[in-house]
């Protein structure tokens, strides 16, 4: 039996991402990140300063632990970051040889693991028009427009540079550029460029002659999407999405009986409490059903929105099934 050489979990966690850091996207090692502090919390909360004394006990004991604060599917991604970091473990003799083995991960179905949150084409179109009438070509008008009509993940729209739009050929250009800041999560696999049709083409020209701040990242490069001072974040981007999908943002009345002189969420930091906003996920969701629904083939929304054809009918299909049957009866008819 190999000897154990005494670790302190914290050092262990730091030693296990430094060595993910070059094969992990920013946005993976955040989540990495994440999931092992919950596990750093557990450690301190029952006094365990050594990886030595983490075995099979102390990791069904952390499972149960766990899983009385969040839902199966949060549980389940937990436990597989902390698998890979007990193995890392093992490897650098801080636990005993087969811990990993003993970090049981929950089963789930496509019920536990699907969200099926997203935002139908008649909203999406509201809003537009309110944002198109009220707020042409502002930066949260560019944004929301742009992820509705492409259907691309919010990483690909952050990693946007200003040369990256060309209007004479309707195309933005999607580039994987991680040595200056912007991953794409298929990295280069999700390189492509994106059709635009004239009317996105002229609201972005508009967005960059008009409001567009002229300002460089922290990498020198001249973002797409600028804040006043840098690229726009994610959290920017969250922000101006949720603040986009609340009912009274485009002057509809509150479903949930809120007052908006007094409501909490309606704030710029306050809008994703509000039960009716959306996420930019929900968005593509909605975008890529929008797109089926157009009969639109799948191989192309696949190159398209860089999603393979079994993650698209898995996660974001959300076709009712008389939907997906007219989409099939374009094709059938005639035979």
């Amino acid at each position: 039996m190999t000897d154990l050489d005494s670790l302190r979990p914290e050092k262990a966690v730091e030693m296990y991402l430094t060595n993910r850091e070059d094969e992990l996207t920013k946005k993976s090692l955040q989540n990495n990140q994440s999931d092992l502090r919950v596990l750093k919390e557990w450690t301190t909360e029952r006094g365990i300063d050594n990886m030595n004394d983490v075995d099979g006990r102390a990791l069904v004991d952390f499972r149960n632990w766990r899983a009385e604060q969040v839902k199966l599917i949060t549980l389940k991604h937990n436990l597989w970051t902390i698998k890979k970091f007990i193995r890392f473990c093992e490897k650098i003799d801080a636990v005993a040889e087969g811990t990993s083995e003993k970090v049981v991960i929950p089963k789930t179905d496509d019920s536990h693991e699907v969200n099926n949150s997203f935002i139908e084409s008649g909203r999406a179109t509201d809003i537009l028009e309110f944002l198109g009438k009220f707020e042409y070509a502002s930066l949260r008008h560019t944004v929301f427009f742009t992820l509705w009509h492409t259907g691309i993940r919010s990483s690909s729209l952050l990693a946007l540079d200003l040369k990256d739009f060309h209007p004479e050929e309707n195309k933005l250009c999607i580039r994987h550029r991680p040595e200056k800041g912007t991953a794409l999560k298929n990295k280069e696999r999700g390189e492509r460029n994106v059709f635009i049709k004239d009317e996105l083409v002229e609201v972005i020209s508009d967005y960059v002659n008009e409001n567009r701040a002229t300002v460089l990242d922290d990498h020198g490069r001249e973002p797409l999407f600028a804040s006043t001072d840098t690229r726009v974040s994610r959290t920017t981007v969250q922000r101006m999405v949720y603040t986009a999908t609340r009912p009274c943002h485009i002057g509809n009345e509150c479903p949930h009986d809120e007052n908006p002189e007094t409501c909490e969420a309606n704030s710029y930091n306050g809008a994703s409490k509000c039960p009716s906003s959306l996420s930019p996920h929900p968005l593509r969701k909605g975008s890529i059903t929008h797109t089926l629904n157009q009969d639109t083939p799948k191989d192309v929304i696949s190159d398209r929105m860089d999603v393979s054809k079994e993650i698209l009918d898995k996660h974001y299909n959300k076709q009712t099934k008389d939907e997906q049957m007219e989409t099939r009866k374009q094709y059938l008819e005639g035979i």
